[in-house]
């Protein structure tokens, strides 16, 4: 996929399908300023009737995923605790429930710890300072 224009925040891709053009819209959905997340911590938010929580690693990575626990549905993510973990050799983010202590990666969801749902991420974008996250429509 190339990136045909960018418009006000929007992103135009075109995929080649046989001899068919199919438009994708991309949407970024303004979030907050980096800066305004604390290293190693979590916070909440609301966007668009869902809650989110926003991670920000001590080494200045930027994650969002659902506020709610994926087992329990509990409002609590965005306090889980932060952590890394050695996966196949690879350093991964990953955030603690703190209601049982599953421990999930940042950047997949996935749970390392216990036969449990996944913790559904979303994928976030800084641009010059801000952090925005994508939206498909």
């Amino acid at each position: 996929m190339s990136a045909d224009a960018n418009h006000e925040g929007l992103t135009f891709m075109s995929t080649q399908i046989a001899e068919d053009t199919r438009e994708a819209t991309l949407s970024l959905a303004p979030l907050c300023r980096s800066a305004e997340l604390e290293r190693g911590w979590g916070e909440a938010l609301w966007l668009e009737a869902t809650q989110l929580a926003l991670f920000r690693t001590e080494e200045d990575a930027f994650y969002a995923t659902s506020h709610h626990c994926p087992n329990s549905g509990a409002k609590v993510m965005a306090r889980g605790i932060l952590g890394d973990t050695m996966v196949e050799g690879t350093s991964v983010a990953t955030v603690a429930c703190p209601l049982h202590k599953e421990v999930y990666r940042l950047d997949t969801g996935e749970c390392l710890n216990a036969d449990s749902l996944p913790l559904p991420v979303q994928r976030l974008m800084e641009i010059e300072g801000q952090l925005w996250m994508e939206q498909s429509k």
